[in-house]
């Protein structure tokens, strides 16, 4: 059996909503579609999956990206989209907070992230709630099965599950699709593709370029489709940076440790990794102050059983100038102006940060 693929009603997402869905798709025929997916390697595999399902159904469907620190809801690229002439309009991986699009462009939302909230007037496909929860490229793989033959597009679908759950995900014939996908491939595949966006050069474009070329991860990990060997140099700028920041030492204050440094490649989810499992009883907190100019950017991880979203949703703060505490109650963060990163620190309980704290620097950590 394929990957997903499941007698399930309810899973991954009501069978009405799916439905839904597909309509939205079939209405798109002979229509100029924007495929704005994530750029991690879940939204990238979600977006080379829409685009295959759009092209099988005649609608003219053009990717476009976030910028480097944007997601859908950033204004910079709510105007590049608003400026291209479009009759619809798809998110993938991002959509999952109640804040305006494009008024008047029919717009469909495919998420897995938890949220309630959604933006307002759009269709919404989600897996939130439906246990084993897919991930995104997992989901879109099923909804897009009715337009395509499935089968020489399940490795895409493989790439995005094991990218966001790993390779022992409770996904229904993982197992499977991993075998035909070949394990080490899409491995390797996954850490090449992640690589593009963590990259200070930020090449998520050239990752998407790769996995449209591709025709499995074997292509992708011996390197067979041009843009491969840009995305092994992404890899090693991006080792080094792990290395170098993870060094930093860190702050305490109760069970959270904080670490700041500062990179311009995004580094502070992996940095943050590393350190939760040295302290596995803690709540690390990772900020890179050298991410973007005028920002903090932060994770949370931790391995003990915590909400870090209610964590953060549940502290009395004023308003910040940025977005945070979005995404898994296990896996959350932000990017916050300098001022409301600390003030949130502070919250948290470190006391005593300063502005000299959360200055962007250059090579050494902080």
């Amino acid at each position: 059996m394929l990957l997903g693929h499941t007698k399930d009603a309810h899973w991954p997402a009501p069978e009405a909503a799916m439905d839904q869905a597909r309509e939205f798709l079939e209405a798109c025929r002979d229509k100029h579609v924007l495929v704005a997916p994530h750029t991690d390697v879940d939204g990238l595999t979600s977006g080379v999956l829409m685009l295959r399902a759009l092209q099988s159904l005649g609608a003219r469907p053009t990717a476009r990206l976030p910028g480097k620190g944007e997601d859908i809801h950033h204004p910079a690229f709510l105007e590049r989209l608003g400026a291209s002439s479009t009759e619809a309009l798809v998110v993938l991986n991002m959509g999952s907070r109640a804040e305006p699009l494009l008024p008047g462009v029919p717009t469909l939302v495919v998420d897995h992230h938890a949220s309630d909230a959604f933006p307002p007037g759009a269709q919404v496909l989600t897996a939130y709630g439906h246990e084993p929860v897919a991930n995104t490229s997992l989901l879109t793989y099923v909804l897009m099965s009715s337009f395509v033959v499935p089968g020489p597009l399940e490795w895409l679908a493989v790439l995005g599950t094991v990218a966001d759950l790993g390779v022992d995900a409770p996904m229904p014939f993982l197992k499977d699709a991993l075998r035909r996908a070949k394990r080490s491939s899409v491995t390797e595949a996954v850490a090449l593709i992640n690589a593009a966006r963590r990259s200070s050069r930020f090449a998520a474009p050239l990752a998407m370029q790769v996995l449209l070329r591709a025709g499995n991860a074997t292509d992708i990990a011996e390197g067979r489709v041009p843009g491969v060997d840009a995305l092994r140099d992404c890899r090693l700028e991006v080792q080094r940076e792990v290395a170098r920041c993870a060094k930093t030492p860190p702050r305490f204050a109760g069970n959270l440790a904080l670490l700041m440094f500062s990179s311009e490649a995004q580094v502070h989810p992996l940095v943050a990794m590393r350190w939760v499992q040295r302290l596995p009883e803690h709540i690390v907190i990772a900020a890179n102050t050298g991410y973007l100019p005028g920002r903090v950017n932060f994770v949370l991880r931790s391995r003990a059983p915590v909400d870090l979203l209610a964590l953060l949703q549940e502290l009395d703060l004023p308003q910040m100038g940025g977005a945070f505490a979005h995404g898994h109650s296990r896996a959350t963060g932000g990017s916050l102006p300098p001022a409301d990163f600390l003030r949130l620190m502070d919250a948290l309980g470190f006391r005593g940060l300063s502005g000299r704290d959360v200055e962007r620097r250059g090579v050494a950590p902080g």
